[in-house]
């Protein structure tokens, strides 16, 4: 008979009751608690990618010394003064959206979707100005064959300018989910993996800009 009690349940633990699913739809920006491994290896990820675009301009750097070494045809150029502007853009914009990633963890979401737009929106700006830094240089006939400064020049502010698009793009496809309120754990640890390399592409400008005013 169905139900009836034997000898073999009886002091026996309570009959399983299966785990029903929560909450109707994606709940993308629920309070789950964070899968600790996978932001560990999120972060982990793009420690090595960063280890890897460094020695990308360590590379180019290099033959840069080597070839200003070679010959007596390397002569300094005057940079568009616009580089100085778009400098201090990207700073902005990592502040922005180092920000942002603060006050996301404190649950604070409308003040983190002004912030990361402010970054997003500085970032794009930024891109703009290395392409008139480009038309500039152009204009004063300093094309990428005219020597070996302009040639390097040219070399490591485009590695650098397409290190930021494939940045952007992941800030842009947050930024899109931000406005639609739509940010689970999931892309809470791309906030904080973008915002890593974002820093990362700031300081390797910094850099690129000191070589040349400085030394090339």
């Amino acid at each position: 008979m169905a139900g009836a009690i034997t000898q073999s349940n009886i002091g026996g633990p309570p009959p399983g009751i299966p785990n029903l699913p929560t909450g109707g739809g994606g709940g993308d920006d629920s309070d789950r608690p964070y899968r600790g491994g996978s932001r560990q290896a999120s972060i982990t990820g793009i420690i090595v990618l960063m280890c890897a675009s460094t020695m990308t301009f360590v590379s180019f750097i290099s033959a840069m010394v080597v070839r200003r070494g070679l010959n007596s045809d390397w002569h300094r150029f005057q940079l568009p003064h616009i580089l100085w502007w778009n400098t201090a853009v990207l700073i902005v914009s990592s502040i922005a959206i180092d920000c942002a990633r603060r006050v996301l963890a404190h649950k604070n979401r409308r003040m983190f979707n002004w912030l990361w737009s402010c970054g997003a929106v500085l970032g794009l700006a930024f891109l703009a100005g290395q392409i008139i830094a480009w038309t500039q240089l152009e204009a004063r006939g300093l094309y990428v064959g005219k020597g070996p400064a302009t040639a390097f020049f040219y070399v490591l502010t485009w590695s650098h300018a397409a290190h930021v698009i494939g940045a952007i793009l992941p800030v842009l496809y947050i930024e899109y989910h931000a406005l639609r309120w739509e940010l689970g754990p999931g892309r809470r640890t791309l906030v904080v993996v973008s915002a890593i390399f974002w820093h990362f592409l700031d300081v390797l400008w910094l850099g690129i800009m000191g070589l040349f005013v400085f030394w090339a």
